[in-house]
């Protein structure tokens, strides 16, 4: 990363350091993250986004810029498996327990067909995914510029089809809205804060898997994606307490797609990424299972009930269960998903 260099490491090598930098990085990672959705949001009013558009695409954006630093931080400082793990688990956990906590706070009308189709579009990202890292089981700088220019091309589509939705301010929004320079020098001071955090994520996780005999893997599926999908909890928990659920529901679809192809097309084409076989047997598998699951929901009813926030939860509860032993996951035969599509 070109600020590497430039990073203040002020504690030393070793655990007490490992859990500093790793906690510090968190916290900082969830208030950056908070003010550069606060600035997105006030640059995407500037151009009379609607509440969904926003949530795709800024919000998303916004919320997904910890998962992009670190894992190209991770990427080039020879840790693939917390560059993929870091993605896959912000993914599984962006579902199973922000979506879930949200929904289990307060049930989430289906907006029109917007969920359903972008609900397609985030399985449809998830099994080319899973294609092309099966492939070799790596994904090289030529899969990073398809998945970028995929990306592009989305969110191109979705600015084009969308340009009407946005509805005009209030008076008194118009007064609160923030001025366009005001919400830029916010987004570069926070996506700065992001940058630093992200080596400080990196830096405690990696020393804390080498120091405990933890696998990479687990860290990076549990740890670090739970860190990075704090925005997105923040995001969606005070979406639905403005009274808008179409903003937290995009915010997690988009972050989701952004994820997959934004983020590790980006790392691929700066820096190609071997990927772990366990990842690939166990833990791809369980993250289209749970994005199918979702789709399935949102077309049995009008709305995610408490008790899919509930099923939601469990769900990711199971996991992080048998990432960390506490139950044997070959109960549930995934790497037979492996054996048929990847060896």
């Amino acid at each position: 990363m070109v600020l590497t260099g430039m990073l203040w490491h002020p504690f030393p090598h070793g655990t007490v350091g490992n859990i500093l930098y790793f906690v510090i990085g968190v916290a900082l990672l969830w208030v950056s993250g908070k003010y550069l959705i606060k600035g997105g949001v006030a640059l995407g009013q500037v151009f009379r986004l609607s509440p969904l558009v926003i949530g795709i695409t800024v919000i998303s954006v916004g919320t997904s810029a910890p998962e992009l630093l670190v894992s190209i931080k991770a990427a080039v400082s020879g840790h693939p498996d917390i560059a993929v793990g870091n993605v896959v688990g912000s993914n599984i956990a962006n579902i199973g327990l922000v979506l879930g906590l949200t929904v289990l706070f307060m049930p989430i009308l289906i907006p029109d067909n917007r969920f359903r189709i972008d609900s397609l579009v985030m399985l449809g990202v998830t099994v080319i995914f899973i294609a092309l890292a099966c492939w070799g089981e790596r994904l090289s700088r030529v899969d990073g510029a398809v998945m970028t220019g995929l990306i592009v091309l989305y969110v191109i589509l979705l600015l084009i089809r969308s340009p009407k939705e946005a509805g005009t301010l209030t008076v008194e929004e118009e007064k609160k809205r923030w001025r366009w320079w005001v919400a830029l020098t916010v987004v570069v001071i926070s996506s700065f804060g992001l940058a630093l955090a992200a080596d400080y994520v990196v830096l405690g996780a990696s020393g804390l898997a080498l120091s405990m005999g933890v696998d990479e893997r687990v860290i990076s599926l549990s740890m670090v994606a739970l860190g990075t999908s704090l925005p997105e909890l923040t995001a969606s928990l005070t979406a639905i307490i403005r009274k808008e659920p179409d903003m937290s529901v995009g915010n997690i679809l988009g972050s989701n797609i952004f994820n997959l192809f934004g983020i590790l097309g980006v790392t691929a084409l700066i820096h190609p990424l071997q990927i772990n076989r366990e990842i690939l047997r166990f833990d791809v598998v369980y993250l289209l299972i749970i994005a199918v699951l979702l789709v399935i929901l949102g077309r049995l009813g009008r709305e995610l009930s408490r008790r899919d926030g509930a099923i939601l939860l469990l769900l990711y509860a199971l996991y992080i269960a048998i990432i960390f032993k506490v139950i044997n996951g070959a109960f549930l035969h995934l790497d037979l998903f492996y054996n048929a599509f990847c060896s």
